[in-house]
């Protein structure tokens, strides 16, 4: 059977809403259903302000205090085959290429391989990392986008990167394709959290966790461009949510899309191109690049786009 881990997730309510919406704002992760959330309520692994608590539809006040205890079957998280790329590694941290449709950690909503499987057949040495649920992971790509992700090998290059992200001193730049011009450089700092009218979809709300994304032209075409987006913080859906609170629509995204935007790309077309980074152990710096993918590519030059030249490489 295996054995059982617990791990124990607090936060304060920032708004009244019901306890399983409040809850799933806290977690915070998009592999976590509503579902799931209230069957955990259920089986009183819920407390508010200390005591019990198994209705998901109770009302919790502002400043309360929530814990849930999430539990998790380590055994079933086994070394396996998974499809992906590495760009580089050493003793201490890797960096991979994740195509798309590859969910990078298990969730209770999530069924299949993950990239964490993969890391644990190519890297075994993961397994001691970071948490048991989640080897080596320091940062996530939501499923559907592709490219660059970073990996801790060891426990001080696990301390050091997660240190580094939340200090906002590793560089992450995108591309991504949406329906508008942008001819200009833009930036947007709006908090993002659930969506009280969609628990399923993340939105700006004025009670969710600070979000900061800057983003540049790349190519303009006359309905469609082609931007750089610069993250600053790692909340889940970011770019796209950010992207459409300004008025544009990331093609090919089933989610946030608009009606036109959904139909002109094969997949969401967001792709991590580019990390840079210094190395939390030996302190050399870093930097790698990930061209558009080929499915990407042939979707931007089908639209009308030409060649696509990286800014930040070519700047």
């Amino acid at each position: 059977m295996g054995n059982e881990a617990d791990r124990v997730i607090t936060g304060i309510v920032q708004q009244e809403a019901r306890l399983d919406l409040a809850l799933m704002e806290i977690i915070d992760d998009e592999g976590i259903s509503r579902t799931w959330v209230q069957n955990n309520i259920k089986a009183g692994l819920v407390r508010c302000n200390g005591d019990v608590v198994t209705k998901p539809s109770l009302r919790v006040k502002k400043g309360d205090l929530l814990e849930i205890r999430l539990r998790s079957r380590i055994s079933e998280l086994q070394p396996a085959d998974v499809e992906y790329s590495v760009v580089y590694y050493d003793e201490h941290l890797a960096v991979i290429d994740k195509p798309p449709n590859l969910v990078v950690h298990p969730a209770p909503s999530v069924k299949g391989l993950t990239l964490c499987h993969g890391l644990l057949k190519d890297f075994p040495q993961v397994k001691n990392v970071g948490s048991a649920e989640r080897p080596g992971i320091v940062h996530r790509l939501d499923k559907d986008t592709s490219g660059l992700m970073l990996v801790a090998l060891s426990e001080k290059g696990y301390a050091g990167l997660t240190k580094m992200i939340s200090e906002k001193s590793v560089t992450r730049k995108y591309l991504v394709a949406v329906y508008g011009v942008a001819n200009r450089p833009f930036e947007v700092d709006a908090p993002i959290g659930r969506d009280p009218r969609n628990p399923t979809r993340m939105a700006v709300v004025p009670h969710g966790k600070n979000a900061y994304t800057r983003f540049r032209p790349v190519q303009c075409l006359e309905k469609v461009s082609l931007l750089e987006a610069e993250l600053f913080t790692g909340r889940t859906h970011q770019i796209r949510v950010h992207l459409s609170h300004a008025g544009f629509y990331v093609l090919g995204d089933p989610v946030y899309g608009n009606v036109e935007s959904r139909l002109l790309a094969p997949r969401v077309f967001l792709h991590s191109y580019y990390l840079e980074l210094e190395h939390p152990i030996t302190g050399e710096r870093l930097f790698f690049v990930s061209p558009l993918p080929e499915d990407l590519d042939e979707c931007w030059h089908i639209l009308g786009g030409g060649d696509v030249v990286y800014p930040t490489i070519c700047a």
